[in-house]
């Protein structure tokens, strides 16, 4: 039975090989749980999977991995698309200053003047066009605010805020500080 935990953290791309290796795009830009973590869990259409890693290297992008009973590419590609998640209760400590994104979810984004925005809903990954297709993460805020945009009334589309130091003042127990005007 899978732990209750789990919290996903890349996507299977397809073979890396013709041994069994696996071509992994992480959703956190340096995939470092992934990498620190020797037990993943493979989420498919089908029941939820234990797999017992066998290695775990950095490939430019991505990550390529082996694990116990995918011993080929047919096998490997067969699993391309699938998601892989690691318990939370097996990441390793965070270090001073820093946190795992997973963690900030349902915490409260407050901007300098005080005005609670909302609440971080989930997580945003991509490649930032204006930024020379940098890899990019945002917030996303299930807005508590009124916003005009384009005309048109978007209080219940959700606030996207890069998460880099630009406009991400601090990150607390339960509250996130923004430079970010509650009208964006």
């Amino acid at each position: 039975m899978a732990p209750e935990d789990l919290i996903e953290l890349g996507v299977v791309r397809g073979a890396y090989g013709l041994k069994g290796w696996v071509r992994v795009a992480p959703f956190a830009a340096d995939g470092s749980v992934l990498e620190a973590v020797p037990n993943w869990w493979l989420l498919s259409n089908s029941e939820p999977r234990s797999l017992q890693i066998q290695g775990v290297k950095r490939h430019v992008e991505s990550i390529v991995a082996k694990w116990q009973g995918c011993d080929s590419k047919e096998a490997a590609d067969a699993l391309r698309g699938a998601t892989l998640a690691v318990p939370r209760s097996a990441f390793p400590p965070a270090g001073a200053g820093a946190h795992y994104l997973s963690d900030v979810i349902g915490h409260r984004v407050v901007n300098r003047q005080g005005i609670e925005l909302g609440t971080v809903s989930g997580l945003r990954f991509g490649k930032h066009r204006e930024q020379g297709g940098v890899v990019m993460q945002w917030l996303e805020v299930k807005s508590t605010v009124e916003r005009i945009s384009e005309g048109r009334n978007s209080a219940a589309a959700p606030l996207l805020i890069p998460l880099v130091d630009q406009y991400v003042d601090s990150i607390e127990t339960d509250v996130i500080k923004v430079d970010w005007e509650a009208g964006w």
